[in-house]
């Protein structure tokens, strides 16, 4: 090597041609090396920017659907509870009945705040408001507004969005008794709350969600100061486009580039319609960190491809003289690589450094092989968790379904959680204990042989630390106990040698700071739940709190009412 330059310039002295030709060669070694890993890289760079664009794209579409259902399962939970007060018989209780009704209807639904009766003839009959006197009676003639009309005509009517104030906004729900000569049932909407939705939605560190209506409206925020303030958001790109498309019927576009509210740097925007609203849900994130990960691939390719160059160059102006015949194995051996045959390797067979070019240029390519192979991976790794994610999205939708249909079935709703925290979790058996005075009694179990059932109900639950579901009413935490043969105070008894389980999960069911129940969950092998899990099983305890007290408030409207029922077949009684 160290002979090399001395070469070169007797080479050039002897033959200028041959000088000319010696460079010549060296470029075009060069050139080729260069050409091909560009090419490569351009082409890495493309389906890779393409892919995360796609994730991404996928991933807002899916938040913003996801926000948009729970919008409107906000709106339907509020329409149900405003549905017992449309049947007829209702309508037909005393006026001191009706008027306990709305109060206690206002404590259940905090963004109801104000109740009115309208009869048949679209008069004012009561109302019971948070804001403002209860009115008994009034007689107003409400028959010529939408909310009567409207109501009348098509059973239920929402207003357009509007500002009490011109800071906090809300919307007025009509809904339309059954019977004959029933009237209407008119709630204000304090959509304030809607911002508790909002802010639970997470894309990425910086992505935020908000919600506007038909008009362009800010409704929702997680800058509430920006709803108080009755922002217009209509003149923003993003709004202005799902707007038009909304009104033409067109199918939602893809996320689209825009800048930021404010004059911020550019973000990915996707939106979602709400049903039967006029609404519309956007999902930002900023577009920088949309584009991290194919900004790092850019920079490691950078990288390779700054390496290789330079050791090409190396090579080529100390082997240009040897390369007229091997060049071209070599040439043929880059261009499968550059097409994509990255399982091509070049055989050189000359003994020094071309060979080892030639070996150099394998090498690079099993880099570029484990490179695309490693993203492969990453991309299937991404498919499964939006697919897992997907799926658990899917199950609490059957879950609030139940919920809403079943709403006082508690066998049907506790089932159906059970059920669908064993699939998503793949646990062997699942239970529900509900708390009977000092112990906790099986309500619902899933998975478990019949001899250990009816070990469960001949031993009820007791707080302690002998088993997870003592210790999770002890602790009133979660707990998971890895391996229950290997945990010291855990009381090994019959009925663990009847289920065979090893894994067990326990999460307490808490009302109002007391513990009403147990969830849990049992693997037969030594598999710890995963964070992940966990935290799907908290989602579908505090489900299950939500029916056990939908259950209980039920029980007791009925019992108040059979109550009532029986006070005035007294009096009836007592006055003739």
């Amino acid at each position: 090597k160290a002979d090399a330059p001395e070469e070169l310039r007797a080479a050039r002295q002897g033959s200028p041609a041959g000088g000319h030709l010696f460079r010549k060669y060296v470029l075009a070694f060069v050139g080729l090396v260069g050409v091909v890993l560009a090419v490569n890289g351009a082409l890495d760079a493309w389906f890779d920017y393409g892919q995360a664009k796609e994730t991404a794209t996928r991933l807002q579409t899916e938040k913003a659907e996801s926000a948009a259902e729970r919008i409107a399962l906000f709106i339907a939970e509020i329409e149900r509870q405003i549905g017992w007060t449309t049947h007829a018989q209702w309508a037909a209780g005393t006026t001191e009945q009706r008027r306990f009704d709305y109060v206690r209807l206002l404590r259940q639904v905090p963004a109801i705040t104000e109740l009115v009766q309208l009869d048949a003839e679209g008069r004012e009959q009561l109302k019971v408001s948070r804001l403002a006197m209860d009115v008994v009676g009034s007689g107003i003639d409400h028959s010529a507004e939408p909310r009567f009309r409207e109501a009348i005509a098509r059973k239920i009517w929402f207003s357009p969005v509007y500002f009490r104030k011109d800071s906090e906004p809300y919307l007025t729900m009509a809904v339309a008794r059954s019977g004959r000569n029933a009237g209407v049932t008119v709630a204000e909407v304090n959509l304030k709350l809607i911002w508790d939705v909002i802010t639970t939605i997470r894309v990425g560190e910086a992505g935020y969600a908000f919600v506007v209506d038909g008009s362009g409206r800010l409704i929702a925020h997680p800058d509430i100061s920006l709803v108080l303030r009755n922002t217009d958001f209509s003149a923003l790109p993003q709004v202005a486009a799902a707007r038009q498309a909304v009104a033409a019927r067109a199918p939602a576009s893809a996320p689209m580039t825009v800048a930021a509210p404010g004059g911020g740097p550019e973000v990915l925007s996707a939106f979602a319609p709400t049903d039967r609203l006029g609404w519309l849900v956007f999902v930002e994130l900023p577009l920088r960190e949309a584009l991290a990960p194919l900004r790092k691939t850019l920079y490691q390719s950078l990288a390779v491809f700054a390496g290789a160059l330079a050791l090409s160059a190396l090579a080529g102006l100390l082997l240009a003289r040897k390369m007229v015949g091997p060049i071209r194995q070599l040439e043929a051996g880059a261009a499968r690589l550059g097409g994509g045959d990255l399982r091509h390797r070049i055989t050189v067979r000359t003994g020094d450094e071309l060979e080892r070019l030639g070996d150099r240029f394998n090498a690079m390519a099993g880099r570029l092989q484990e490179s695309h192979a490693d993203l492969e991976r990453k991309v299937e790794d991404r498919t499964r968790e939006l697919s897992a994610s997907l799926k658990q999205q899917t199950a609490t939708a059957d879950v609030l379904k139940v919920i809403s249909r079943a709403a006082f079935d508690l066998d049907a709703v506790l089932h159906t959680l059970v059920s669908s925290v064993l699939d998503l979790c793949h646990a062997s058996g699942g239970n529900i204990h509900l708390r009977d005075g000092e112990v906790f009694r099986p309500a619902m179990q899933v998975g478990w042989p019949p001899e250990f059932l009816e070990y469960m109900r001949q031993n009820p639950v007791r707080a302690g630390r002998g088993s997870v579901s003592g210790r999770a009413v002890l602790t009133r935490a979660i707990v998971q106990i890895p391996d229950v043969l290997a945990d010291p105070d855990y009381a090994l008894s019959a009925g663990h040698r009847l289920a065979g389980y090893r894994t067990v999960l326990g999460v307490p069911l808490i009302r109002d700071g007391e513990v009403v129940g147990i969830f849990s969950l049992g693997r037969d092998a030594v598999d710890p739940f995963t964070e992940r899990e966990i935290e799907l099983v908290q989602t579908f305890s505090d489900q299950a709190v939500i029916a056990i007290e939908n259950v209980r408030l039920f029980n007791e409207l009925d019992a108040s009412n059979r109550e009532l029922s029986e006070s005035l077949q007294q009096q009836t009684a007592t006055a003739d």
